[in-house]
């Protein structure tokens, strides 16, 4: 059912008028769900398996291999409630769905609304597709 609604929400968004004409694809949308399912089940192996790979190994060099600390930056954002910027740890999140995405020129902005029990917040990560393989990009640095 959940897969139905986020399928449906999709096709709405991808209806509305893109200035590039891409659709989001079936792949795209089962890759987005896998990520959405990985994040629920606090699964960091397959987190890192939905991240772009020269992103991914760009950033733990940069944070000298603390993955634990690579993932919670992720789900950085502002919280709805306050403005202010929280980074939520993956391990906290109870709840993330989809609020946006957003067709961009080289790929897709997903803005993702991420709860933890005390914190409402958005999370946006870019969707780039390399040959045949989806990952997400997220913040640098």
């Amino acid at each position: 059912m959940k897969q139905t609604m986020l399928l449906f929400f999709l096709l709405i968004i991808t209806s509305t008028g893109s200035s590039f004409g891409q659709e989001i694809s079936e792949k795209q949308v089962k890759f987005a769900n896998s990520f959405i399912q990985a994040v629920s089940d606090h699964n960091s192996k397959s987190i890192l398996k939905h991240l772009e790979k020269n992103y991914k190994k760009e950033q733990l060099e940069f944070l000298g291999g603390r993955t634990e600390q690579f993932i919670n930056e992720l789900f950085g954002g502002v919280d709805i409630s306050s403005d202010d910027y929280i980074n939520i740890k993956y391990k906290n999140i109870i709840r993330i769905e989809i609020a946006e995405v957003i067709e961009e020129q080289d790929g897709y902005t997903y803005v993702f609304r991420i709860r933890d029990g005390k914190h409402d917040v958005l999370s946006s990560l870019f969707l780039v597709k390399k040959g045949k393989k989806y990952g997400f990009i997220g913040a640098v640095g």
